[in-house]
């Protein structure tokens, strides 16, 4: 009875090799043959099915990045539109703007969580605005932080802002995401 089963559990294994291995084909093969020579479609069946490691230029660990809040956007269902800079005035460091379908993000990343903080400090988080002034803003801001980035979405869509929203406060990125 083991031995039955044993026979069969190694039918089983051996069971979806249907052509002959390269190396088998070699040492089988006498001085001379053709069959000497490992075949290339076997070759190529095998390096096929190994899969590839990604090859992202963006390696995030725990800081944010520019590649780091565009992935966070795309993977949650946006296609994020770099637009070029973003309003000046507000923050110390330049900004990137994004057309996230009719709405507008922009996106100030800071040396460090610190550096944030600070820049955050006197500001009105309601208005996005430094004191009394014009807005530099077109309609009513949303101000969203996380670690060292601090965006600013003009949308007046409340699923969309939410959504935002979510993305990236979700947690910071990771080497795995």
């Amino acid at each position: 009875m083991r031995a039955t089963l044993a026979l069969i559990i190694a039918a089983i294994a051996c069971g979806g090799e249907t052509a002959p291995r390269a190396d088998s084909a070699i040492a089988s093969a006498g001085p001379g043959s053709s069959a000497a020579t490992p075949r290339v479609d076997s070759a190529s069946k095998q390096s096929a099915t190994v899969p590839k490691p990604p090859t992202s230029g963006c390696v995030s660990e725990g800081q944010w990045r520019a590649c780091s809040i565009e992935k966070r956007l795309t993977d949650a269902g946006f296609v994020p539109i770099n637009k070029g800079v973003a309003a000046t005035g507000v923050f110390d460091v330049e900004g990137t703007r994004y057309a996230l379908g009719p709405a507008e993000l922009h996106v100030y990343l800071f040396a460090s969580a610190k550096d944030r903080a600070a820049a955050v400090g006197g500001m009105d988080t309601v208005t996005v605005t430094r004191g009394p002034g014009p807005s530099p803003w077109s309609m009513a801001p949303t101000f969203i932080s996380s670690n060292n980035l601090v965006a600013v979405l003009l949308s007046d869509n409340g699923r969309l802002i939410e959504r935002v929203q979510l993305a990236i406060t979700a947690g910071l990125p990771s080497a795995a995401h």
